[in-house]
């Protein structure tokens, strides 16, 4: 995938075909002979099928073939499509599980994702299907213009890190699989099905935090200064949230919560999560370092990325009936503060704080409440069982 003139990188991890970046290997894959199978690869080949027929096709046969209809809406057919298929039908069963509404008040605005699941035939089918009730998901509120010209310093103080890390950022215009994939053994061959499932919640990702830097429009660190002078092109969208806050926390955490379910017990070991939050943070960290992020633009994305990787699960894992639901109040965050992501998430417990800052006037909250019945979808479903069993440990009684 090519980064357009905005440098917009934060819709890059919506590319299935993009996560070749974890190798920097063009060629992982299928051999090429292979892979132009499709008359469609050349002209060259279209023109060869068609003579091709002619010199083998003979005269037209009275055939009656035993085909059997083909199974409706069944995920057993899964494995017989192409990847940008299934990207697609992934996000038919996450995208509509995911509604907004926006208030603003004064200078302000917020922005809430509700979540659903989904629609229930009714009793008469002549009747139209029964929506399920809606419950929030994620509520952001914006700061305020004082609050931003008040992190406008920070971001300058961290401008003097741009030499040192100025490689890191670059690489991070495109997705940053290859980054997590330095901690968490991934690969093509290897967990194919995981770098699948990670490029369907990045997708749902995609939509969610464009959504809501739409709602809120905060401006970026470039219109506060003419010394700003980002390193990289600033995006046109909004600042809050940052997307590549809420893509990496989002990776981070579901890496994670695969790990954990693999059952493989190396992965039992908190410090992977710990490690996997390090490599988000920096990630986060690096957008204000290129100029582009405010410190509370990666509070808002991290809050936002940590409830999605939750969403997703929910929606993928067997037997869960929990929703998780969080929301980032930027009137109550202090300004002078940086980002710091321990102030949101445990990797130990793989929990979301449930309050951040005080308690009479939190900046960040977080709970859980219960559906009435598991969300787990087909799709979703028959996907993160495939990725787990990437992770587990292979052994004499797991069978050729």
């Amino acid at each position: 995938m090519s980064i357009g003139p905005s440098g917009g990188p934060e819709a890059s991890i919506a590319s299935i075909a993009s996560i070749a970046s974890i190798a920097s290997i063009a060629s992982i894959g299928p051999s090429a002979s292979i892979a132009s199978i499709g008359a469609g690869g050349s002209p060259l080949a279209t023109d060869a099928l068609i003579t091709n027929r002619d010199g083998i096709a003979g005269a037209p046969l009275n055939l009656n073939p035993n085909i059997v209809p083909g199974l409706a809406n069944e995920v057993a057919n899964l494995p017989r499509l192409s990847d940008d298929v299934r990207a697609s039908l992934y996000m038919s069963e996450l995208a509509p599980r995911v509604g907004f509404t926006t208030t603003s008040v004064g200078d302000q605005a917020s922005i809430t994702a509700w979540q659903m699941d989904g629609l229930t035939p009714a009793a008469d089918p002549n009747d139209p299907p029964v929506a399920s009730p809606a419950m929030p998901l994620v509520t952001l509120t914006s700061p305020s213009i004082d609050q931003f010209k008040a992190q406008v310093p920070m971001i300058m103080a961290y401008g003097d890190l741009r030499a040192d890390r100025g490689a890191e950022i670059l690489a991070q215009l495109s997705p940053p699989y290859a980054f997590f994939a330095s901690i968490g053994f991934m690969d093509f061959a290897r967990t194919p099905k995981t770098i699948e499932f990670l490029g369907a919640a990045g997708r749902l990702a995609n939509m969610v935090y464009m959504r809501m830097k739409y709602a809120l429009a905060c401006k970026r660190p470039i219109e506060f200064t003419p010394q700003m002078q980002p390193m990289i092109p600033t995006p046109t969208h909004g600042s809050l949230p940052s997307g590549h806050a809420t893509e990496a926390f989002l990776l981070a955490r579901l890496i994670w919560k695969l790990l954990r379910d693999s059952g493989a017990s190396q992965y039992q070991d908190p410090i992977w999560g710990e490690m996997l939050m390090r490599q988000a943070s920096r990630i986060a960290i690096n957008r204000t370092v290129a100029g582009v992020h405010f410190p509370m633009d990666s509070v808002a994305g991290a809050v936002l990325g940590l409830t999605l990787a939750d969403f997703v699960y929910e929606r993928s894992a067997p037997d869960i009936t929990s929703r998780a639901t969080a929301a980032f109040n930027a009137g109550n965050f202090d300004a002078q503060n940086d980002f710091d992501w321990h102030a949101l998430y445990a990797p130990a417990t793989d929990t979301q704080a449930a309050v951040s800052g005080t308690a009479s006037a939190p900046w960040a909250t977080a709970s859980s409440g219960t559906a009435t019945s598991a969300g787990q979808t087909p799709m979703m479903g028959w996907l993160y069982d495939r990725a787990v069993k990437e992770w587990a440990d292979v052994t004499p009684s797991s069978g050729s």
